[in-house]
């Protein structure tokens, strides 16, 4: 790996977000090279670093988001707090922030405050519904965002009901949270004018129905769960495979991806004539060759049909379980889970994100922090505070 600085080293954030999408745009920002600083409470902790109620210990999301950051307590109910956030805000290029519409404003930390303290600030503020709208002030969890979005009613089977997809859309929200905010870093630097980044995960989720909603549009016809069918290709699905729980992902989208398939199976005698001939066929047919196709991958476990049809060409791959990935060859080769060291609990296994720069490459070299760990990095360090004074806030519980 070639030792240079991220993409976004310089970068200065003020992470006021939580949660799990918020967070997440955080952690890739910092995966980059910002310096990243979690600004959090010990009045009110992130709920995903509260005990959880079962198992008693943190909750694991916590880790995986906040790698890499530095963390920073402020009580933000103290005006003293709420001064001390702006002049963060005021060492840093932009804030993060997850609150509820209208929150932030009434902290006195909202973008009009902000602007004030630096005119050029660049904040992005992340909610179920945006910051507008009849709805903006709605209460909003990753269950329901593919439900608002639209998203939700098209995944699933026919005879079920729409699917939550909870953590995908907490993630893909937090992926176009850094996206846009990367974004308005690059419009700074032509413009020099800072902005207020409005990201809806509502929205996100219209965003990624386009089709069906053209499909309405124009046709008035509404699209309908499928499973995991497609339109007009078949076959398109997960297969049973020889094992307890064992799955294969098979997908042909051409004649001759079908030929390789046929051949993959020692050309059964069902695949011969028209039936299943072409592409509509097949199509009209799925249910029955669905049912012909498992008869055949429950006699083979996931790699073994892997390995017949991708040396045919024809897409395929097993459903892997996190034990799974975490021993495949591929992403071990790929250093996807790299060992951290961890202070207190030794060397644990991390995951790097899903993208490699060949010059600026992305790492993760820090584990999650402790609350408040780097407080005299953050007050002292940075904002220039004396040491008695951080340590005089802290007994005040304004540094909390």
């Amino acid at each position: 790996m070639v030792d240079a600085p991220g993409p976004l080293s310089g970068i200065r954030v003020a992470d006021f977000s939580t949660h799990a999408a918020g967070p997440f745009a955080g952690l890739m920002m910092a995966e980059m090279g910002a310096q990243v600083i979690k600004v959090e409470s010990s009045a009110r902790l992130d709920i995903t670093r509260r005990p959880h109620p079962m198992y008693g210990k943190p909750a694991p999301r916590f880790e995986q988001v906040n790698a890499n950051k530095m963390s920073a307590t402020l009580n933000l109910k103290e005006p003293r707090a709420i001064e001390l956030a702006l002049e963060l805000a005021k060492v840093s290029d932009l804030v993060l922030q997850s609150f509820r519409p209208g929150v932030f404003d009434r902290l006195g930390f909202g973008y009009e405050a902000l602007r004030k303290a630096k005119p050029d600030i660049i904040l992005v503020s992340l909610s179920s519904n945006g910051q507008s709208g009849p709805e903006y002030n709605y209460a909003g969890y990753a269950p329901l965002f593919a439900a608002i979005g639209g998203l939700g009613h098209l995944t699933g089977y026919p005879d079920g009901p729409p699917v939550e997809l909870r953590h995908g859309m907490d993630h893909t929200g937090g992926m176009l949270l850094a996206f846009t905010a990367v974004a308005a870093l690059c419009a700074k630097r032509r413009t020099e004018l800072g902005q207020h980044v409005d990201v809806s995960v509502r929205d996100l989720g219209s965003s990624f129905i386009g089709q069906a909603l053209m499909d309405y549009a124009m046709n008035g016809r509404e699209t309908q769960r499928q499973g995991n069918r497609d339109d007009t290709a078949a076959p398109q699905g997960v297969y049973r495979c020889l094992g307890d729980d064992q799955w294969v992902s098979i997908s042909v989208g051409t004649q001759v991806e079908w030929q390789g398939f046929v051949d993959a199976m020692d050309s059964p005698e069902w695949a011969e004539g028209d039936r299943f001939g072409d592409a509509f066929r097949r199509w009209k047919h799925h249910d029955e060759l669905d049912g012909l196709i498992q008869e055949w991958t429950v006699k083979n476990t996931p790699k073994e049909v892997t390995d017949k049809l991708q040396s045919r060409k024809v897409p395929a791959f097993p459903s892997l379980s996190p034990s799974q990935l975490m021993a495949d060859p591929h992403l071990e080769y790929r250093e996807s889970f790299p060992t951290i060291t961890h202070p207190e609990k030794g060397k644990m296994r991390a995951v790097v994100p899903p993208w490699r720069f060949s010059k600026t490459p992305s790492r993760i070299d820090r584990w999650t922090p402790d609350l408040g760990e780097h407080n005299m990095d953050v007050f002292h360090g940075i904002l220039g505070l004396p040491k008695t004074e951080v340590e005089s806030l802290e007994q005040a519980k304004v540094i909390w």
